[in-house]
């Protein structure tokens, strides 16, 4: 009798202690309106425990994560609201909502095809596509997907329609040179981007100029508009009102101007990804000329596109222009790496548990460089693998440079640049191939030999 008592009193208990789901949201809702949002985030997360599928737990959860900055997790709760009809209904209603909502989906989408998992990428880009059908960059995003999928009838009849809505529309021609480019139709491919280039440039000067409008503002324009999309694409919420009420004196209609921005933020991503493809397709044609222009212009419109440098500079080796491409990925290399200071390098250390590596990947709030090389002790944007691409092209350049201009300190160059690859991949073959190469230019043939031995070691150890 006492263990049923027992029993009975803890279930009394453990009942009391789960509160009412409608509890549950109506605190949710005062401790996210009171700006207290991990207790907002504990009330919604035992609402949606107790009912899973209700609109509204998840909802304000997701609400709640995104106001926490976690949006790739609030992208997840997204989901279910927005496939009720009228909840999409009351979401769309608000803008701002539905704009917070878009963003959360959105980075989902890109955080799981930087991963490769295309499948999930698809999940969350196809919701971002029904919350705001307007957004053009859902399209680009879609577009990748699709073409990492296969999936050609679907990125076909997509660019398809949005040519049938608006026959300038760059989005729908950028879709269709990447249904081409999967068929490895070039020039079908390159028709159709060059298309998407002219009507972006288009389609960027009317946003640019209505944003202008609104703020009036003319001489400034271009400054103040690249201030606020750096403020955006940082994330620097307080510092891009602060300078549009401050210095601007701009105060009413700040989430017109947000929206805006962002409108122009998702047109420049397409833009230059589009003049990328053009570039890359330059080269596989082997118009080499016509490919400089394109990187160039590339890196003229965002001077944060270090592959339009690294494709700016292989198009000056194929086109045996040396120099510049040892200036331009001289450039490159200045920009994509960096020594740790103490911290970082304190902090690096920590991290470090395997001393054979010859790099190490770091955690992603580490800092924006996402490599060490810790024999060669430097930061890196680049992996390695690409740093490899670098050094080995800027290696033949500083060789080539050597013997047409006669200049016998650019073959000391050319060795620091391939030993640079080994440091970061000691099995790279045409690594110690281009050492013996260069130490026979030199005049050095036993340390060639020497290269070549090793070269011949590797090749046989693969075997």
């Amino acid at each position: 009798m006492k263990k049923i008592i027992f029993f009975l009193l803890l279930s009394f208990l453990l009942n009391a202690q789960t509160k009412p789901f409608d509890v549950l949201i109506r605190s949710g809702k005062i401790y996210l309106q009171n700006r207290q949002y991990e207790k907002a985030k504990e009330m919604f997360a035992q609402a949606v425990a107790q009912r899973p599928t209700d609109p509204d737990a998840n909802f304000y959860l997701a609400i709640t994560l995104i106001s926490l900055g976690d949006y790739r997790q609030a992208a997840a709760y997204l989901l279910i609201p927005i496939a009720n009809d009228n909840y999409l209904k009351k979401i769309q209603k608000d803008e701002n909502y539905k704009l917070t909502c878009w963003s959360s989906l959105i980075e989902a989408a890109q955080s799981y095809l930087g991963k490769n998992l295309s499948d999930s990428a698809l999940i969350y880009a196809r919701g971002a596509l029904v919350l705001d059908p307007e957004r053009p960059f859902n399209y680009t995003l879609l577009s990748q997907i699709y073409a990492n999928l296969k999936m050609y009838d679907s990125l076909y009849l997509l660019a398809q329609n949005m040519i049938s809505k608006d026959s300038l529309s760059p989005q729908g021609y950028s879709l269709l040179g990447s249904y081409y480019l999967a068929k490895e139709d070039y020039d079908q491919a390159l028709t159709a981007f060059e298309k998407a280039i002219k009507n972006y440039e288009k389609k960027i000067d009317e946003e640019k100029n209505k944003l202008a409008e609104i703020l009036k503002i003319k001489e400034t324009k271009e400054k103040v508009i690249k201030r606020l999309l750096d403020y955006q694409s940082e994330k620097k919420v307080k510092e891009f009102e602060s300078y549009l009420k401050d210095t601007l004196k701009f105060r009413s209609g700040i989430e017109k101007v947000a929206q805006i921005i962002l409108e122009l933020s998702s047109l420049n991503q397409e833009y230059t990804q589009n003049l990328l493809r053009v570039g890359l397709i330059q080269m596989q044609k082997k118009k080499e000329k016509e490919a400089v222009a394109t990187f160039k212009k590339l890196f003229s419109e965002d001077e944060k596109n270090y592959d339009a440098l690294f494709y700016l500079g292989v198009n000056y080796y194929n086109l045996s222009l040396y120099d510049s491409c040892r200036i331009t990925l001289e450039k490159l290399l200045s920009f994509v790496l960096k020594k740790p200071d103490a911290e970082e390098l304190k902090k690096i250390k920590e991290l470090i548990t395997d001393t054979s590596l010859n790099f190490l990947e770091l955690p992603p709030n580490f800092s924006p460089y996402s490599f060490y090389l810790l024999k060669d002790n430097s930061l890196s944007l680049f992996s390695p693998e690409r740093l490899e691409n670098v050094y080995m092209i800027l290696g033949g350049a500083y060789a080539q440079l050597a013997k047409i201009e006669n200049k016998p300190a650019d073959y000391d160059l050319a060795i620091k640049a391939f030993e640079k690859i080994l440091l970061i991949n000691p099995k790279n073959l045409d690594a110690y191939q281009n050492l013996a190469v260069v130490y026979r230019d030199k005049g050095d043939k036993e340390t060639a030999r020497k290269y070549l031995e090793m070269k011949m070691k590797l090749e046989k150890e693969r075997k």
